[in-house]
């Protein structure tokens, strides 16, 4: 169109896209990851919007009409960013993210990727020996009850982790942390009768016993220095102390401010 606007368009384009880019990647593991939303939202109306100005502007100096409905090829980007955006937005906003994320390291050994969900550095052979210890731990407390409780237990000394269950304590939780409780537990047939009549059986979870604990808390989220930190700073969460076993006798949440090791 002979309109040199265009060539300040074409450098912001790219500029703003990168921008996005950095913001988002650096807020979608944090509490503030939904900040995100409206920056995307306004860099996807800004470009669709100088598109059909460009276009309406071209007709009226004289281009033919027609072409409209190509805009339409931008829906299946704009649909793939957003939902990218709400599949990976807030993946350690939450303690229960956290806690899932770090659950699936141990589990499959991942070392190198739970060190980085501590508050405090883990050395790898410290981690990895702890998770040696915590597992052969669980492994023989989930294979005797197995034995006392049967195969209709559902738990197999082969997969120890099966029996596990995570459950954050509710009046433990502040804005800056909380306790989730590691449960070993099993199933039950429950045999009832429908109205007094007809027979039923269900299966429900029951606890076995409580074997460890594990404290979250909410830790400032990295922010480079050349950008604006805003307020309220954005936090992550990150594991603070695994206690695993618990010390024989002690059961509740007061077993954390013990003197035992973080792992």
């Amino acid at each position: 169109m002979g309109d040199r606007r265009g060539w300040l368009l074409l450098a912001l384009q790219p500029l703003a896209i990168a921008s996005t880019v950095v913001v988002g990647l650096l807020l979608l593991d944090s509490t503030g990851w939904i900040v995100v939303l409206p920056v995307l939202a306004v860099l996807i109306v800004a470009w669709l919007g100088q598109a059909v100005h460009a276009h309406q502007r071209a007709v009226e100096l004289g281009a033919e009409p027609g072409g409209e409905l190509q805009i339409a090829w931008a829906l299946p980007v704009i649909l793939a960013v957003m939902t990218a955006f709400w599949l990976f937005g807030g993946d350690r906003g939450s303690p229960a993210a956290a806690l899932e994320e770090y659950v699936s390291a141990w589990h499959s050994g991942r070392v190198d990727d739970a060190r980085s969900l501590f508050v405090e550095p883990v050395e790898q052979s410290a981690l990895a020996e702890a998770w040696r210890a915590q597992e052969a731990y669980v492994r023989a407390r989930v294979t005797q009850e197995a034995l006392r409780y049967g195969p209709s237990s559902g738990l197999d000394p082969q997969d120890p982790f099966g029996g596990l269950r995570f459950v954050e304590q509710a009046d433990r939780r502040t804005p800056e942390s909380t306790l989730v409780a590691v449960e070993i537990v099993r199933r039950q047939r429950v045999e009832r009768t429908l109205f007094g009549l007809i027979p039923t059986a269900t299966q429900e979870t029951v606890l076995v016993e409580r074997a460890g604990l594990i404290r979250l808390r909410a830790v400032p989220a990295e922010w480079p220095a050349w950008l604006p930190l805003g307020q309220p700073r954005p936090l992550v969460w990150r594991i603070e102390q695994v206690l695993l076993p618990l010390p024989s006798g002690r059961d509740g949440p007061s077993a954390v401010a013990g003197t035992h090791h973080l792992f």
